[in-house]
């Protein structure tokens, strides 16, 4: 065995790393039953480079829609167990690689109504960082408290996964189970092998490749937001490495179609790859899963020499040359102790006294141009299969073929390899055996029921097609039946096959064509392919097909045709224009020249005919058919805003012919609405005082009285029922801004009135103006739907206060109060001739003054009377004669004269 020179890696990887301690790893999710799966992270732990911190409790991944990056729900998985990973030469190993494998896990629940998006669905976990030592990608420790390290390298877990049901049936699938790695180092210029492939529990198809790893999308250890949806980075290659140069190896690091792994190194360091394993069933891809690793390449193997084996068919003198292939050929009826290939394995470095003159070997069996389960062909090896060499000693070992050949045809290839006991990886050689191997004898069986090829008419007799097949060996003969995806019993067929225990096979086909009993509307030409095979010693394929060819002649059936009233010609476009609230009607009719039964019936295009109270009462018949259309559209169903344009399609069936045929014509008829016809409102004011008439549109008052006027509104609409309307005041203005006025709005159907009403006082003037003019302006609208009109009017209104002329005031200036009934007093007063009273002579009150009081005064300026009623009079009180003074006081101003008193 090879002594390891201890310490030879420490160049490499003792250094001091923080928290760097991914080598790698991958998902799986595996159907466990239902629409229950387990979920699986495998991480693997760097024990040397990484610090216990780093070893996670848990993880939370997370799922993604893969068509739009949907977040769909999160993933705990606890830690629930660990091992370490092994060697392939347990003995080469001095600690140089010490990987652990970590295993988080849990159940979920993926609902068929979440999980069924055709193009599936994806889990991820971003975790940071990887090895810090690491030579062909840039890993370098991340700063603290700097997330966006461009030289950090994390690794993102990946794996792609299907919906759970399809076409609305489950579809179970679990994603693959790759092999375990192991901890081997490899050696510069020597081969290194290990099988990366794995296993699928559903028999799904696996085609391995090489990847560029996924980087994180941030350089924290866990992102505090979870797992960022797809693109994920890829790691960045150091200078002179890529995907397609990942070890600088000769040849570079590859990996076949079914996952086996080479490289031949040329220099030492640690090198990360990702291997991507897709799954495929029945030629579709249905998954995707991710595995990252690294490979540690050490100046540590001792020298050593592959071993050599040659090869000779079994009873023959001489073996075969070394790095010769070897043919082999083997008759039908050579013994199974005959039919054995001996090979013969040495070792030069069973002659050195570094190895102790010793050296161990073993042998194994690959299949080279055919498959098997498993890698190898361990069942042909010998009960013994390894040997020890010693002193440049030999070792033989038999290996016999079975009975039955690997390949129908018995041509084939087998390598059977030879193996050492060298450090890190035993080193082999290659025997490429030719065999051409004889099968036991077998004749094939035979159908003696010729081919058919035959072609009738529906309705004709039931159609009985013989099938018969024998062997004459008298092997038991197993019966398969292919078609061209139909259902047999679905087109009236009815096909019976007995496998006899004698090597015969019996049955027929029996076809019922009757297209009134079974649907031929989707296909009329069927092919069958019943198949024989028998069951020989090595069930090799032998089998004899009958074909069946059969078509059916249908019977001609004429189209239905459909036309309408609205129609000139035989369009199947009509466009018609109507208003809101207009009637239309129109008869729809269907014909059929076989007097066929059919069904007449109407639909909207994008809406629903009823929510429209459009109606057209569906109708079957023979022959012919005819229905009328009915709708009178009003707004209380339409909103012409959002659609005016309406479709309706009419439809003349044929399905209920003999033969099932589905035949049709249709009708398109637009319906184009226009807004309803309007006649608008009149609105007009008339006054509720007559001494305030209303010409003009102009209304005159005076202050203090009460305006009261009436807005009257009609509308002539009545049909389908009347307007609705509003009376609404929509501006008052004026020289001086109109206060105290009261306006009640009205609402109701024609005739409609509303009334303003007003009583002014001084307090809307603005001295030294005393007359205002205003502007009321009045609309009435009504409610005809999607086409409003209204009628405004502008009422005039001017108010004027109370006329008074005191420049032309003249009191009088003589009284005599001696019974005589002439000037008896003294007052502000006129006779009046006409009507015989007296009128007051003093100027009214209005906004600019009112009448205050009066005082009398004699001539010493004593007050002998006074009086704040404006009509007062004074007789003179007995006072001697004289003239008196008179004081007349206005609030604005005051009048003074004389008064003379005479008896």
């Amino acid at each position: 065995m090879r002594s390891i020179i201890a310490g030879l890696a420490a160049l490499i990887l003792c250094t001091t790393v923080h928290a760097s301690h991914i080598v790698g790893g991958e998902f799986e999710i595996l159907h466990v039953n239902g629409f229950t799966y387990r979920i699986n992270l495998i991480l693997y732990f760097d024990k040397i480079n990484g610090s216990a911190g780093a070893k996670d409790l848990s993880v939370t991944a997370r799922i993604f829609r893969l068509a739009d990056n949907a977040r769909m729900r999160d993933v705990v998985l606890p830690l629930t167990s660990e091992e370490d990973v092994s060697y392939t030469q347990p003995e080469c190993s001095r600690g140089e690689i010490q990987t652990l494998k970590l295993i988080y896990t849990t159940l979920v629940v993926l609902p068929p109504e979440q999980y069924n998006h055709p193009q599936g669905y994806y889990l991820a976990w971003e975790r940071c960082c990887r090895n810090y030592t690491i030579t062909n990608i840039v890993s370098d420790e991340p700063p603290v408290n700097d997330p966006n390290y461009p030289n950090a390298a994390g690794q993102t877990f990946y794996l792609e996964f299907p919906p759970v049901v399809k076409n609305g049936e489950p579809f179970v699938n679990s994603s693959p189970r790759l092999f375990p790695p192991l901890n081997d180092y490899a050696c510069p210029r020597r081969p290194y092998y290990t099988d990366f492939a794995g296993t699928d529990d559903d028999g799904d198809s696996l085609v391995y490749s090489l990847v560029t790893p996924l980087n994180t999308h941030t350089s924290v250890a866990i992102p505090a937001d979870g797992p960022a949806p797809r693109p994920y980075p890829e790691v960045r290659w150091r200078h002179g490495f890529s995907l397609n140069n990942i070890m600088q190896g000769a040849p570079d690091l590859q990996i076949s179609n079914d996952g086996f792994l080479t490289v031949t190194p040329t220099v030492q360091g640690l090198f990360v790859f990702a291997v991507k394993c897709e799954e495929y069933r029945n030629g579709i891809k249905i998954g995707e899963v991710r595995r990252d690793f690294q490979m540690l390449v050490l100046e540590a193997c001792p020298r050593a020499e592959p071993p050599q084996i040659v090869g000779r068919k079994a009873g023959e003198p001489a073996y075969s040359q070394p790095n010769k292939p070897l043919s082999v050929s083997f008759s039908a009826t050579v013994p199974d102790n005959e039919r054995c290939i001996q090979v013969r394995i040495s070792d030069p470095d069973s002659q050195k006294p570094d190895d102790a003159f010793q050296e161990r070997v073993f042998i194994r069996v690959l299949p080279l141009n055919f498959r098997v389960p498993g890698r190898y062909l361990n069942n042909l090896l010998p009960r013994v299969s390894s040997a020890t060499l010693v002193n440049g000693s030999t070792a033989e070992f038999s290996i016999c073929l079975p009975e039955c050949p690997f390949t129908p045809d018995g041509l084939y290839q087998i390598g059977i390899i030879a193996y050492d006991d060298a450090c890190s990886l035993p080193l082999s050689d290659t025997l490429v055996v030719t065999v051409n191997h004889a099968p036991p004898p077998n004749r094939h069986p035979l159908f003696t029921t010729p081919n058919v090829n035959i072609t009738i008419n529906e309705g004709d007799p039931p159609l009985t097609i013989p099938i018969q097949a024998t062997d004459a060996d008298g092997d038991t003969l197993d019966a398969f039946v292919l078609n061209d995806g139909f259902v047999f019993n679905d087109v009236g067929m009815t096909l019976t096959v007995v496998n006899q225990p004698t090597g015969e096979v019996n049955g027929s086909l029996v076809w019922d064509s009757r297209c009134d009993v079974y649907d031929f509307t989707r296909k009329t030409n069927f092919q069958i392919r019943i198949i024989a095979e028998d069951r020989d010693r090595c069930n090799l394929p032998s089998a004899d097909t009958m074909h069946i060819r059969l078509q059916i002649i249908l019977p001609g059936n004429s189209n239905p045709v459909i036309s309408s009233s609205l129609q000139n010609a035989q369009e199947k476009l009509i466009t018609v224009t109507r208003k809101i609230y207009e009637t239309l009607n129109f008869t729809v009719t269907g014909t059929d020249a076989d007097n066929d039964r059919l069904l007449l019936r109407m639909e909207g295009v994008g809406f629903e005919p009823a929510q429209h109270h459009a109606q057209f009462p569906e109708t079957t018949g023979n022959g012919a058919v005819s229905s009328v259309f009915s709708w009178f559209p009003d707004c209380a169903t339409i909103n012409l805003e959002q659609q005016y344009v309406f479709d309706y399609r009419f439809m003349v069936i044929d399905n209920a012919n003999k033969c099932r045929f589905y035949k049709a014509d249709t009708l398109l008829v637009r319906v184009i609405l226009e807004p309803p016809d309007n006649e608008p409102p009149q609105l007009v004011a008339a006054s509720n005082n007559p001494d305030q008439p209303i010409t003009g549109n102009r209304l005159q008052a005076l202050r203090g009285s009460a305006v009261s006027v009436t807005l009257i509104a009609t509308d002539n609409d009545a049909f389908p029922t009347p307007d609705h309307l509003q009376i609404e005041l929509i501006d008052a203005s004026g020289n001086v801004a109109p206060e105290g006025y009261t306006f009640t709005p009205a609402q109701g159907t024609s005739p409609l009135q509303s009334l303003l009403t007003w009583v002014t006082d001084c307090s809307i003037f603005r001295p030294p103006v005393y007359e205002n003019h205003y502007r009321f302006t009045f609309r009435v609208a009504d409610n005809r739907c999607f086409n409003v009109k209204a009628d405004t009017l502008e009422l005039e209104m001017i108010i004027s206060d109370v006329a008074a002329r005191f420049e032309e005031f003249l009191p009088p200036n003589f009284f005599s109060p001696n019974g005589d009934m002439n000037n008896d007093f003294f007052g502000m007063f006129t006779w009046n001739e006409v009507t015989g009273t007296y009128e007051s002579i003093l100027p009214p009150d209005n906004c600019e003054g009112t009448f205050v009081n009066v005082r009398i005064f004699n001539r010493w300026g004593k007050e002998v009377f006074s009086s704040t009623d404006r009509h007062f009079k004074w007789y003179g009180n007995d006072l001697p004669p004289g003239v008196y003074f008179y004081q007349l006081k206005y609030t604005h101003r005051e009048y003074r004269g004389t008064i003379t008193l005479r008896y």
